[in-house]
């Protein structure tokens, strides 16, 4: 290799790679600041569903590198019977990359890099896929930032760290979208390892994905206006090492979690509750930096602040309706149309909600895609599918910009214009960031020898499971909290909640090999044999040590 060649990829790297990287970077954290002033010492997320994600990057790491087992399971949790991890927003992908940062980094500081690379990456990925739709570096840039510095990611940051992984999704529509534009051999493999990449951060990004790639494979066959394009020679092969590498790595996942769901079923969420509003991509939610002037919209919205702030913008909304009117020279815009339109309807859920007002008489096509497809109910957040249509926007905005670039004064005026006015549009509230406390009780039971199993009666839920990530000790079905929970281990810890009230210490201990149990200092603690023992006691808790004989 010549040396010319190696300093024009030397080149290629830093254009396409590095100065994006650093300039996503930069963004987040002038956005944010001065979230990065905290960066060691709190965890960037909310103390609940936050520190959830914040067990997940511990339990994955134990797993592979001292129990040696699969992440998928786990005893540490409803001991001691165990618990499926699959239905669990488990963000495996996000744990396997933190095995080594650990080794060099504190807990926190590992999250939150997981949490900045996602800003990053996300933006990198989505430029990416603009710039190969325009061929326009800036208005690429610009793509990313619509994408990566939305309503719906910066308000994800907030606990939802599965949520915040979108970094996949561009990339693997990219490879998809030039696959079927080149089929190859190569990009079929980047296709499927992209895809289970997706899977890896979240199953909803996933289902998201499929139905996107069904999209651009129908929509190639109708440009073509071939049908039967895919049993072309230069496909065949192609497809059929796709398939391969998708059904070898994501396959197993899927399977393995429609074969629980039919055994052992796992609740899903309202998808009334979690539907999107009709003028929430209109109007800015509560992550907006002036919410304050929109709380009399968004607080009325049933369900998680969190879910309901999907606004797209205007300078977005603009640059669509200038793309629609113009009609640049890129033979993909109908089907970047397409997506927007597709996915913001779905997002709306099964029936119309406006202003907060559910209006159950208009039946919408989620319903619809409920009856087709009915392992999506096991979801129920319908909202989510915002971002796909987002990041389909985000494509549409490189394309106008990059007319609007080429074309009078006026035009790039215009985009000028547009540009600044999505800075101040996007500029999310100030970050939460957590610090996190450990209790007295739970570095006594850091300190205690043995495995035995906790039974907390005090704590919060979120709570347990970070007390699990200090002390290190199984914890009884009762104990913590999953996103979706197999309904064998949700009737052991009815089971357990029971025998608690009921002052059955005895069964606890004997029947559900409960060691330890925190209780409320009122609480009088005896069992029929063996002994028990006070480890602690203050204002707030007791922690008590149940021996058998």
């Amino acid at each position: 290799m010549s040396k010319g060649h190696i300093k024009g990829r030397l080149a290629a790297i830093a254009k396409f790679g590095v100065f994006p990287a650093a300039f996503y970077l930069t963004s987040f954290i002038a956005l944010t600041y001065p979230l990065i002033r905290s960066f060691s010492t709190q965890l960037f997320a909310d103390p609940w569903d936050g520190v959830v994600f914040y067990w997940a990057q511990w339990w994955v790491n134990k797993a592979v590198t001292e129990l040696h087992q699969s992440p998928w399971y786990t005893f540490y949790l409803n001991y001691p019977f165990g618990v499926s991890l699959l239905p669990h927003t488990l963000n495996t992908f996000n744990g396997f990359l933190a095995i080594p940062l650990l080794r060099v980094l504190t807990p926190i500081q590992v999250y939150n890099v997981l949490v900045i690379f996602s800003f990053v990456a996300c933006g990198v990925t989505a430029f990416l896929m603009a710039y190969h739709v325009t061929r326009s570096y800036w208005p690429g840039m610009f793509a990313g930032i619509v994408f990566t510095f939305s309503s719906y990611h910066f308000a994800h940051m907030e606990g939802h760290l599965n949520l915040v992984s979108l970094e996949w999704v561009p990339l693997f529509v990219l490879c998809w979208y030039v696959f079927l534009e080149r089929p190859s051999i190569a990009m079929a493999i980047a296709a499927g390892i992209t895809l289970s990449a997706v899977i890896l951060c979240d199953y909803y990004y996933f289902f998201y994905c499929v139905l996107i790639g069904l999209i651009i494979f129908v929509w190639r066959g109708l440009r073509t206006k071939n049908a039967a394009f895919f049993l072309e020679r230069k496909y065949l092969l192609s497809l059929a090492i796709f398939l391969s590498v998708a059904l070898a790595t994501s396959g197993p996942l899927v399977m393995s979690l429609v074969r629980l769901n039919s055994t052992d079923p796992f609740s899903g969420h309202d998808p009334l509750t979690n539907s999107m509003d009709a003028l929430a991509p209109f109007i800015p939610g509560s992550h907006w930096r002036f919410a304050n002037l929109t709380r009399s919209y968004w607080s009325k919205l049933p369900g998680d602040a969190n879910e309901n702030s999907v606004y797209l913008g205007w300078s977005v909304i603009v640059l669509l309706l200038y793309v629609w009117r113009q009609r640049p020279a890129v033979p993909s815009i109908g089907l970047w149309f397409f997506i927007v339109l597709f996915f913001g309807v779905l997002a709306l859920g099964p029936v119309l909600h406006i202003w907060g007002v559910e209006y159950s008489a208009v039946r919408l096509p989620y319903g619809l895609l409920e009856d087709v497809f009915p392992p999506i109910r096991a979801s129920g957040v319908p909202v989510r599918m915002m971002i796909i249509s987002t990041l389909a926007a985000s494509v549409l905005c490189a394309v106008g910009l990059a007319h609007a670039s080429r074309g009078t004064r006026r035009q790039r005026a215009f985009a000028a214009l547009v540009i600044v006015a999505l800075v101040f549009e996007y500029l999310p509230k100030p970050r939460v960031a957590s610090t996190l406390r450990v209790p007295d009780f739970v570095n006594i039971l850091k300190a205690e020898p043995g495995n035995g199993a906790v039974l907390d009666t005090v704590s919060e839920p979120f709570q347990m499971m970070y007390h699990q990530t200090i002390h290190g000790k199984p914890m009884a079905s009762a104990c913590g909290v999953l996103s979706r929970t197999p309904h064998s281990a949700a009737m052991t810890g009815e089971a357990i909640e029971r025998l608690f009230e009921n002052g059955d210490y005895t069964h606890l201990r004997d029947e559900y090999r409960i060691r330890y149990l925190v209780t409320d200092p009122s609480k009088n603690v005896e069992t029929e044999n063996g002994s028990v023992r006070t480890l602690f006691r203050d204002s707030k808790v007791t922690l008590y040590e149940l021996r058998p004989d």
